[in-house]
């Protein structure tokens, strides 16, 4: 067990944002602990790139979907680094199809990673952090759930129901200094927004007020910052320069 640094959970924590998320936190000097689900690749890939850095993380594979799985998550961190700070839902996926496309299946399994995982992330640290007094919960949303998007239904609902999740546990856990909060970390090229052509990005970026896209770096450094804030909860934060829809 280890007490003598500041710990943070990362759900999808071995590649894309929350790869760079977990650097960035080991490079500030948290213990992390990252999790995913079944690329053994990329996991491998990302414990070569934390060791460079820092032996204070572990990786974990895990279903984030399944109660049973996120407790055993979060006992694991909490064992290693004997109380957990901060946790991050960074996990995704998407089935990108219109409405009249999109199969139940596609639909169940989108709202599990994003929304049931968050549910379940944030029930299995609230007693843990009320018991040492508080915690940081971050949700990972995007603008899309106060802009809707054509051909992304279940992830448009799924990011939104994010935002009123995080409000509810805010205001229910306020008094046991529990912060819950929403990023919407803005476009970044990923897996999931891999498949996009040129022509779809310079889109993308046409719709920014500063005709760019939101630099990594700069959330990750935003995403620690908030992570030790003491007194900033329930709270949407927007890290592009897309206008947002409806608040």
């Amino acid at each position: 067990m280890e007490t003598h640094k500041p710990s943070v959970l990362i759900t999808g924590g071995t590649r894309g944002i929350g790869l760079v998320l977990a650097k960035n936190f080991l490079q500030k000097g948290w213990s992390v602990s990252a999790c995913y689900h079944q690329d053994e690749a990329d996991a491998k890939k990302a414990f070569e790139e934390l060791s460079a850095i820092s032996p204070h993380f572990e990786i974990t594979k895990s279903d984030i979907t399944q109660e049973t799985f996120v407790t055993s998550l979060v006992q694991g961190a909490l064992e290693k680094w004997g109380r957990l700070d901060g946790v991050i839902h960074n996990a995704g996926s998407t089935q990108n199809a219109r409405l009249i496309n999109v199969e139940e299946a596609q639909w169940d399994d989108t709202l599990d990673v994003h929304l049931k995982g968050a549910f379940l992330i944030a029930k299995a640290c609230v007693r843990p952090m009320m018991k040492q007094k508080g915690g940081s919960l971050i949700f990972i949303s995007s603008v899309v759930a106060t802009t809707g998007n054509i051909g992304q239904v279940s992830y448009v609902a799924a990011k939104a129901g994010l935002m009123g999740l995080a409000r509810s546990v805010a205001r229910e856990y306020g008094s046991k200094n529990i912060r819950v909060n929403v990023v919407c970390p803005g476009f970044h090229k990923t897996r999931l927004s891999g498949n996009l052509t040129p022509e779809a990005e310079e889109a993308i970026k046409e719709k920014h007020l500063l005709n760019t896209t939101t630099d990594l770096q700069e959330v990750a450094d935003f995403m620690v910052w908030l992570a030790s804030t003491k007194t900033i909860s329930g709270q949407v934060f927007n890290l592009d320069s897309r206008l947002p829809g409806w608040l």
